[in-house]
């Protein structure tokens, strides 16, 4: 992708970087003034972001979106139909928009009004809120009164009641019915699960039971006693968070936390382990035929690679490796494309509008190789030189040509002041 190119490649006719760069093909088009703006054209996408991140909008095949910080929201889904489904939110006072059955909604919260897709709900009416509510999901409706005091719940096999926290009950049909008596002091549970029903309750902060067919547990001053034993696993907290030891089919868990600890999934699918929680974390985790392994020491160390596991051979292939020492630098390589940065600001990998807008600022050195050309930039358009040794191609530029290099095969050609060239061509 162009613009991707244009932010980690630099240098490019059009360019003045770190703060102007417009380059374009016949497909893809990038146009910068950072960090103000940036425009961004690909085969089937188109971004703006006007001082990220203030505002950004996006336009995917024929879905158009926006948005402001974190409060103005708009997207519109399938923008050739008459009435396309949209949304137009300004997060939390204002909703406004049109479901997939082409229904439209407005509300002014905590006036009153109708939302429709959002929170999870299909559907949700208020006045006053707190004061009434009502949501739906699917055929599930949920009245509320002065929320979360009093709710009631009806749908097909579910019924639940609250006189929050006085009373309490949930049931669904054929598999539990559960209660609560002044929450969340007590607590009690009847599971009716096909091979594996029973009962469980709870007197918080005192203790607990949970008898299941192939399950029983134990709560001593909940939760951080628990000791639980069954068929498929068994599970020790001694005192949570500090001592939890998971022994199962699915999960192998032990925590020594925050000193140590470790997980693992059954099949090897994911094994993570942490040193001094938060600080030291590696995972190795397989993703479909590949197998990613990252580690990390917050939040200055970073390393991520990525191998493709080959049986014909003593070594894995790899297929990506990139690793971060925050703030200072990164190195991130990936088939015949590598780049090397200083500095390295932005904390978390790979996020586009940082990329497009923010990144070439504080780059002050890279190293970029990419099918065989290696590019090096040194105080952003102070220093910039270019080697392809393939086809004995070396050049160097410095101040954009105040003094420049070029070398190809035999010829070899110089520039002074910008305007004064000397050399040999062939």
């Amino acid at each position: 992708m162009l613009a991707a190119s244009a932010v980690c490649c630099g240098v490019s006719a059009g360019s003045f970087n770190p703060f102007y760069e417009n380059l374009e093909t016949n497909s893809e088009s990038f146009f910068a003034v950072r960090p103000f703006y940036s425009h961004t054209v690909t085969e089937e996408r188109e971004f703006r972001d006007v001082f990220w991140p203030l505002y950004s909008s996006k336009e995917f095949k024929d879905e158009e979106s926006s948005r402001a910080l974190i409060f103005w929201y708009t997207r519109t889904f399938n923008v050739q139909d008459e009435t396309p489904r949209e949304r137009n939110w300004l997060l939390p006072i204002c909703f406004q928009g049109r479901d997939a059955a082409g229904k439209g909604y407005f509300a002014i919260f905590p006036l009153g009004g109708t939302i429709h897709e959002f929170l999870g709900r299909d559907e949700i009416r208020f006045a006053l809120f707190p004061i009434y509510g009502e949501s739906r999901i699917n055929d599930l409706e949920t009245t509320s009164v002065f929320w979360p005091v009093y709710s009631r719940t009806r749908g097909e096999g579910v019924q639940r009641d609250r006189l929050f926290p006085i009373v309490g009950k949930s049931v669904r049909e054929n598999r539990y019915e559960k209660r609560f008596l002044f929450w969340p002091f007590w607590t009690s549970a009847d599971y009716f699960y096909p091979g594996n029903s029973g009962h469980a309750w709870m007197l918080f902060p005192l203790c607990g039971r949970a008898n299941m067919e192939h399950e029983k547990t134990f709560w001593l001053i909940p939760p951080f006693f628990r000791f639980t034993a069954g068929e498929k696993q068994n599970k020790l907290y001694c005192p949570w968070p500090f001592i939890q030891r998971i022994d199962g089919n699915r999960q192998d868990k032990f925590y020594v936390w925050p000193l140590w600890g470790k997980k693992q999934y059954a099949g090897g699918l994911k094994h993570r382990t942490f040193l001094l929680w938060p600080i030291f974390w590696s995972e190795k985790a397989q993703e479909s035929d590949r197998i990613k392994t990252r580690r990390m020491a917050m939040p200055f160390f970073t390393f991520e690679r990525t191998v493709l596991p080959d049986p014909l051979k003593t070594e894995p292939v790899e297929l990506s490796n990139y690793w971060r020492i925050w703030p200072l630098m990164s190195w991130q390589n990936e088939g015949d494309t590598s780049r090397f940065r200083m500095l390295e600001i932005w904390p978390v990998k790979g996020s586009a509008p940082v990329e497009r807008n923010w990144a070439p600022l504080w780059t002050l050195y890279k190293r970029t190789g990419r099918e065989g050309v290696v590019e090096k930039d040194l105080l952003w358009f102070a220093w910039h030189s270019e080697s392809e040794p393939e086809v004995e191609r070396k050049e160097w530029s410095l101040l954009k040509g105040l003094m420049s290099y070029r070398r190809e095969g035999d010829a070899r050609s110089m520039r002074l002041l910008y305007f004064i060239h000397f050399g040999k061509e062939e």
